[in-house]
């Protein structure tokens, strides 16, 4: 068993590196979501701080890092590929990663539409949106008319 090795090294790294960002961007919030939650702990010992923050060093700031470590170590598991000698660890992490490298192979077989053809379907979108709302516009007042007219309204 070999550890801290990336698995499948050099395939899907985009795909890898964009859900990477995005689960570490959610891992900060939950953190900092579990500080703002464990806030009122009692602090670590008397008077300590962290000097260049100046944030007072209390239960909840430890059990906030802790547990973005924790979502750091699970991101490094089924992003990056590392080895943990646990089989069904390993082997989620690794079908995780099989399923980006086969997401950013699917998107690279994507025909893109250029720059005319993008303009004109968001021209054709936006025409038809406003033909169907000035239709569904007339119904409702043709309705309502009728209504005022047999005395529903």
């Amino acid at each position: 068993m070999v550890f801290f090795t990336v698995y499948k090294k050099g395939q899907g790294i985009y795909s890898r590196v964009a859900v990477g960002i995005a689960l570490g961007i959610l891992a900060l919030f939950a953190s900092v979501s579990l500080y703002n939650v464990l806030i009122g702990l009692p602090n670590v010992a008397e008077s300590a701080n962290i000097p260049l923050v100046d944030i007072d060093l209390n239960w909840g700031l430890i059990g906030a890092f802790l547990l973005f470590v924790f979502f750091g170590f699970l991101i490094g598991i089924f992003i990056i590929g590392l080895e943990t000698g646990l089989r069904p660890l390993d082997y989620s992490g690794k079908r995780a990663i099989e399923f980006l490298i086969e997401t950013q192979g699917e998107l690279q077989k994507v025909s893109w539409p250029t720059r005319v053809e993008l303009v004109g379907s968001t021209a054709v979108v936006i025409i038809s949106v406003i033909m169907i709302g000035v239709f569904i516009l007339g119904v409702d007042w043709f309705v309502s008319i009728i209504m005022e007219y047999i005395g529903v309204l």
